[in-house]
């Protein structure tokens, strides 16, 4: 997607206003990637990606997928990815309130709209970001496939690896080498980013929601959210807002 015209200029001259404020906002960030792989990482706080420029995959949390220019990314809390950038890339971060659930990757109709909100006024991004378009995970090899099923339900790994027609020790080591984590971690704090969002946003009690994100028992539940997060259920029940948990952080 390329901009032309006014919606060019538009972006052009958000992006510029922002970035030459003297009090840009904590919320907001400027990001220039470099050509080559970036190693699996992970982000407390979760914030939307919104492609300036250059075209890259994103390999991670929630699959593979191409992002490049006017493409929105969206990353949930303590979700990680590598990156693979096949050309230099301007990135605009924004971080975002957690209640919202998104597309991982999706393009809007007024990206300018999306930037002004978020240089001038943090509370008002969540009504820019209102997909026009929702971007497919590109599905290049098994591993991508195995990562599709693990996201969506437990997977019985030896069997999976029979039905593909591979063996066991190769699908651990093949997907550990695309995806950067093993099967049973990456489904593991699938579960676990899902009870977490339930805590934040929901009422359900703490038991409730270990029952309801395939949990044994609460203090299973409780003992995955402190081994991902640093902080037990509890605690983050009582984190409300992306300002509460940037100074919690």
């Amino acid at each position: 997607m390329r901009w032309k015209g006014q919606a060019a200029g538009r972006v052009r001259f958000t992006i510029q206003t922002a970035l030459q404020s003297d009090d840009m906002p904590l919320f907001m960030r400027h990001q220039y990637l470099e050509r080559g792989a970036q190693p699996r990482h992970r982000h407390e706080i979760g914030y939307a990606a919104f492609v300036l420029s250059g075209t890259y995959e994103e390999i991670g949390d929630t699959g593979r997928w191409q992002a490049q220019e006017g493409d929105v990314v969206y990353h949930s809390a303590f979700e990680a990815h590598r990156n693979l950038i096949s050309s230099e890339c301007a990135i605009i971060n924004i971080d975002i309130p957690q209640y919202l659930a998104l597309p991982a990757v999706f393009k809007i109709n007024r990206p300018d709209e999306l930037l002004k909100a978020a240089a001038s006024d943090g509370e008002a991004i969540a009504r820019h970001l209102i997909p026009s378009e929702i971007n497919q995970p590109l599905i290049t090899d098994w591993p991508d496939l195995l990562a599709h099923d693990l996201l969506n339900a437990p997977v019985h790994l030896g069997g999976w690896a029979e039905k593909a027609g591979l063996r066991l020790e190769t699908v651990s080591r093949g997907f550990r080498r695309v995806y950067g984590t093993t099967p049973a971690r990456y489904r593991r704090e699938a579960q676990t980013r899902s009870a977490l969002r339930i805590i934040l946003n929901g009422h359900e009690s703490l038991a409730d929601i270990a029952y309801l994100t395939g949990f044994s028992d609460q203090a299973h539940m409780s003992r995955a959210v402190t081994a991902l997060t640093g902080r037990t259920p509890g605690k983050w029940r009582k984190i409300k807002t992306v300002q509460d948990r940037l100074s919690a952080a």
